[in-house]
């Protein structure tokens, strides 16, 4: 992959501010072939090397509740999952591998606090038996398995957040139909469904996709962050509950290779901006966001980590700063780094640590 002048001299200074693995001019990482051996590890705890091939980084969220997120990793093949707890850029301590439900195809797709806890829980999906379980965990362990749940009826339903709704501090889980441009929302009591909500038509037009549900107009209830990635569009959705509030206008996107990532509060004002990543390109930018219909800031471009393979994977606050960070992830390896953002600025790029490897 080629890059620019300006973005070679970008990611020279990165790679100054923290060695990574190769950062050697002209060199990219071989993930086929660097190791590293954990510097210790404990009974019943996963093991840390690299090319730990099977895992991948889902997100940050807090679970340990000292109001900085932590990383969520999942083995899709053999439905596992595991949370390592972290100190801002620094990986404090990894948790145990943890079975998923029984049978075949589970995954860890997503994860809130479900039960007003403080404290993140993991939700498991089944995309063959379209199922879903949420799992209520204390820091890394788990606290208690919640049952086993049929999503919405028909084909092709994803989860695509899990989010406060109706300001009762729990969240609530929200499912898009992409085929079908249709969302719903369920509002949750702990893991238990406590109501489905209506099926809302999404936006007018093929391709788009909802990338989540944040706060965007600072009332306290979860919005909804529509893509549509060929068009290079984006709207956000104000709700009241489950019911559709105020569809947002389309506000053109980055363009080129760019998708939304995430939608996360990155200048502290209350209300949630958006997160964008080419992966081809290995770029990241951060745009702020006033409610509904307004970008008040298009942050610059930001190259990511050296190397080939990194994205950019959905997180919040890292450092108690009350600002969104960013958690990058190298795909096909175990390998991910979290990276300090000052609003629309990168802060700090943090070092490259590893996650589990030896699958339980």
């Amino acid at each position: 992959m080629r890059r620019s002048a300006a973005t070679g001299a970008a990611l020279c200074t990165i790679a100054a501010i923290h060695p990574m693995p190769a950062c050697t001019p002209g060199i990219e990482p071989d993930h086929d072939r660097w190791s590293a051996e954990p510097a210790a590890s404990s009974l019943g705890r996963a093991t840390q090397r690299a090319s730990g091939y099977g895992w991948k980084a889902v997100r940050m969220n807090d679970f340990s509740r000292d109001e900085m997120v932590d990383v969520l990793w999942e083995h899709p093949e053999k439905s596992l999952a595991a949370i390592w707890l972290m100190e801002g850029t620094q990986l404090v301590a990894p948790g145990p591998v943890i079975p998923g439900p029984i049978g075949q195809g589970w995954e860890a797709v997503n994860a809130g606090d479900v039960n007003s806890d403080g404290m993140a829980d993991v939700l498991w999906r089944n995309i063959d038996q379209n199922l879903v379980a949420i799992w209520l965990m204390e820091g890394s362990q788990l606290l208690s398995p919640g049952p086993i749940i049929p999503g919405p009826l028909g084909q092709g339903w994803k989860v695509v957040g899990v989010s406060d709704l109706n300001r009762d501090g729990m969240g609530d889980v929200i499912w898009n139909n992409k085929d079908q441009n249709l969302l719903t929302t369920w509002m949750m009591d702990g893991p238990q469904l406590l109501a489905p909500g209506p099926i809302i038509p999404g936006p007018l037009g093929q391709g788009w996709v909802a990338r989540g549900a944040r706060d965007f107009d600072r009332d306290g209830m979860a919005d909804v962050l529509w893509e549509n990635t060929e068009q290079s569009l984006i709207a956000v959705w104000l709700m009241d509950g489950v019911q559709l509030l105020a569809p947002g206008p389309v506000i053109p996107g980055l363009g080129g290779g760019f998708h939304v990532v995430t939608a996360r509060d990155y200048n502290a004002d209350g209300m949630a901006d958006v997160l964008w990543n080419d992966t081809e390109q290995n770029l990241m930018a951060v745009w702020l966001m006033e409610g509904s219909t307004l970008v008040i800031s298009a942050g610059p471009v930001i190259p990511g980590p050296p190397g080939r393979g990194w994205k950019a994977c959905p997180a919040a606050d890292s450092n108690f700063d009350g600002m969104a960070d960013v958690l990058w992830y190298a795909t096909g390896t175990n390998q991910a780094a979290v990276w300090l953002m000052n609003g629309t600025q990168l802060l700090a790029p943090g070092p490259v640590f590893l996650g589990p490897y030896d699958g339980g």
